[in-house]
């Protein structure tokens, strides 16, 4: 991606799928817009100390952080965990192994078994690309556990009649490890009967296979620290909420937790925003951040003028001035994106596709015809509850009052017609549904 010069070129500069990292020219830091969020709250659950980022593996060498985080979609997440692993990774702090399940394993069938896999396929990645050494007699054991796992799996498979699988370990080594994960990882990604038989055996001697993931983190910790090449490993998990099935993600998170607490490795793992209402449960044994949108708008309806500014700086790193009639327009769109660096993305894109054949640049004109086409896209199934609520948020906002959660509410959230903001007390609708005629005809017109 690139920063768009021409129209031809704005369509590409405003993929909202494509997020980036400190390093992209795209990157804009949000933190200081956030509302009452923080993010020294994150570093502060990782146990880092945030006058010099360092960690201190002493100080939770038992109990090892498992940090959610939840938000929106499009809040601005995995650009969020991007900057946090680019400032946490580093020889006085932690080891980070980001793990990207979105792009990286099978969202219509995934379990908790999966992700694990791939932690170790993707830890043993990056511990090759260092070079790191580690002492054979770990990774023989780890092979030699999961080799007589594919030996019971393979059995069982040949009485199936199915295809077994081909695991050569080789000898024991950082590389060879990478190998045997990649071909672990491409039998659960593989045929049904191949998934199923490689999740439930690892499921039913799950006991065994945590003490060796344990016993191999560790391991790999204490390497990191003699080669001070960091103080401990840091897996961040991302892409879970674009999991196709809710109950997938459910099951995942919760009906998983006990295999969650007997894994030894600080995590960090984004919490699909279904599941924010599960946080009691989960900070058993969790600790548990949301993660809001920015808050452009106050609950008197004031905008924040700092706010406005950073998503400016957002919207020109990405488009040059010149495609824009004025900066009018460019606050306009900000306004309808309602906080949420996504929406204001999509917003851009419709506006860039109704410029009029002679404009030549977005103007009020298109921005305005963009907006109202989302808008009835956005609004198309709303229900008649959900306008009820919609009308019960209108009300509370002007008496300067929050709205009491129930699921109705959760389903617009999920759906992106409310917007939360601060630590998710302050909701407002998303400024585009606003816009929309069914809007206007039964929230606007009815009072």
């Amino acid at each position: 991606m690139c920063k768009a010069t021409k129209l031809s070129e704005i369509d590409n500069a405003v993929k909202f799928d494509l997020p980036v990292d400190p390093s992209h020219p795209f990157f804009v830091d949000f933190s200081k817009v956030r509302g009452d969020f923080e993010e020294e709250v994150v570093y502060k659950s990782l146990n880092v100390d945030t006058n010099n980022f360092t960690f201190d593996p002493g100080i939770n060498n038992l109990n090892k952080t498992l940090l959610f985080i939840s938000g929106m979609r499009g809040s601005g997440k995995t650009s969020e965990l991007n900057k946090y692993a680019a400032k946490l990774d580093k020889p006085d702090c932690f080891f980070c192994v980001t793990c990207n399940i979105d792009t990286d394993l099978n969202l219509n069938d995934v379990e908790y078994m999966d992700i694990l896999i791939f932690q170790l396929q993707k830890l043993v990645e990056k511990a090759n690309d260092k070079g790191l050494e580690l002492d054979n007699r770990i990774i023989e054991s780890l092979q030699n556990w999961f080799t007589e796992k594919v030996v019971e799996i393979n059995n069982r498979l040949k009485a199936e009649g199915s295809s077994e699988i081909e695991m050569t370990a080789g000898i024991p080594s950082i590389f060879s490890f990478f190998g045997f994960t990649n071909k672990l990882k491409a039998a659960i990604s593989g045929t049904k009967e191949r998934s199923t038989q490689v999740r439930n055996t690892l499921k039913n001697n799950f006991t065994e296979f945590a003490n060796k993931f344990n016993e191999f983190i560790e391991e790999v910790n204490l390497e990191l620290r003699k080669k001070n090449i960091a103080r401990e490993i840091l897996f961040i998990i991302d892409g879970l909420e674009k999991a196709m099935s809710v109950d997938v993600r459910r099951r995942i998170i919760l009906d998983e937790s006990n295999r969650f607490q007997r894994i030894k490795a600080n995590t960090i793992f984004t919490l699909p925003i279904e599941l924010m209402k599960e946080q009691e449960y989960l900070k058993q044994f969790s600790q548990v951040v949301s993660f809001p949108f920015v808050k452009i708008r106050e609950r008197n309806g004031n905008f924040i003028p700092e706010a406005i500014e950073t998503f400016k700086e957002f919207v020109y790193k990405r488009i040059d001035k010149s495609l824009f009639e004025d900066e009018t327009t460019v606050e306009r769109a900000i306004k309808f994106g309602g906080g949420s660096p996504r929406e204001l993305l999509r917003i851009l894109q419709y506006a860039n596709y109704s410029i009029s054949g002679t404009a030549g640049i977005i103007d009020k004109n298109a921005l305005d015809k963009g907006i109202k086409r989302l808008a009835g896209e956005s609004a198309k199934y709303i229900t008649e509850e959900e306008i009820n609520k919609l009308m019960l948020i209108k009300k509370n906002i002007s008496e300067n009052k929050e709205t009491l959660f129930d699921n109705v509410l959760q389903g617009m959230i999920e759906k992106l017609i409310v917007f939360e903001y601060n630590d998710g007390t302050y909701k407002r609708v998303n400024p585009v549904i606003e816009e929309s005629n069914l809007y206007k005809q039964y929230v606007i017109d009815a009072n």
